[in-house]
């Protein structure tokens, strides 16, 4: 059974990897690394390994490669809408699921790390980390019976910044979207996506989205996701062993870690890391 991961690493997201990719250890039985990117390639490899990151098993697809593969992707842009690209880097994980040759592909944000360890393949299942009796906005279930006839299978929140999927649900999971609606999958899922009425924003997440999915195809493990949230950089001298994942949620991002471009360091990286890395 091969498992890949794919991250998703942003021009902006750099600094996070540098950090996030010291903990892979505590990651198991992944046989190769794909890495999404809107920055050339070289770069981004040439960062992680100024940080010691072992990058001979990482493969780079940059994200325009991705657009011409899956046009629809850039549906998922909107005028006006101050998040961005927030929409379609979700859409990028949804392809990147598609495009990618194995059998189960591991999701993972680079602003989150585990560290204890974490099969996502236990006993022949998918094992998710959940958020307890965690419910967000409308649209995240909304779509789950608009696109798909489907409702919510648990009170409990997949939005861990971790998702395995098993390649043959993701296969079903595009055709029932492409024969129900009669438009490519990823336009099915987008166009179903209702506006809210308190910000006239669509809101949209792949996690809830693909772990409802395969709750509905086969059965599957919850782990809870302890995760410590910083705030500060100076908050992950307070991680302890109590929890097993670690999440950047510095409101800002000039507050959090950032790359000096002409070192390709992380600013303070030896500070930081020193403030987790008994935790290895």
């Amino acid at each position: 059974m091969r498992i890949a991961r794919a991250l998703f690493i942003a021009s902006y997201r750099i600094p996070h990897a540098c950090l996030s990719l010291q903990f892979d250890r505590y990651l198991k039985n992944i046989d190769h690394t794909y890495i999404f990117t809107n920055t050339e390639p070289v770069y981004v490899d040439g960062c992680l390994r100024a940080h010691g990151i072992d990058t001979t098993n990482f493969e780079y697809i940059a994200d325009s490669q991705m657009d011409h593969l899956y046009p629809t992707l850039r549906n998922w842009w909107f005028d006006n809408d101050y998040r961005g690209s927030w929409l379609y880097q979700q859409a990028l994980k949804l392809a990147a699921i598609d495009f990618i040759d194995s059998d189960i592909v591991l999701i993972q944000d680079p602003d989150t790390f585990a560290i204890k360890p974490y099969d996502c393949l236990e006993q022949e299942q998918l094992k998710f980390f959940i958020l307890p009796n965690e419910t967000h906005t409308a649209g995240y279930y909304d779509v789950l019976k608009n696109s798909l006839g489907i409702e919510r299978q648990t009170p409990h929140c997949f939005v861990s910044e971790f998702m395995p999927v098993f390649k043959q649900d993701w296969t079903r999971l595009k055709a029932t979207l492409e024969a129900r609606n009669n438009c490519d999958a990823f336009d099915a899922i987008i166009n179903n996506v209702p506006y809210e009425r308190y910000d006239g924003l669509k809101w949209f997440s792949e996690y809830e989205f693909l772990g409802n999915w395969t709750m509905t195809q086969r059965p599957v493990k919850l782990l809870q996701q302890k995760r410590f949230q910083y705030k500060t950089l100076d908050q992950l001298k307070d991680v302890t062993r109590e929890y097993n994942c670690v999440c950047d949620a510095i409101p800002k991002l000039e507050n959090s870690l950032v790359l000096d471009p002409a070192t390709h360091k992380v600013v303070d990286f030896e500070k930081y890391f020193g403030y987790v890395k008994h935790l290895l």
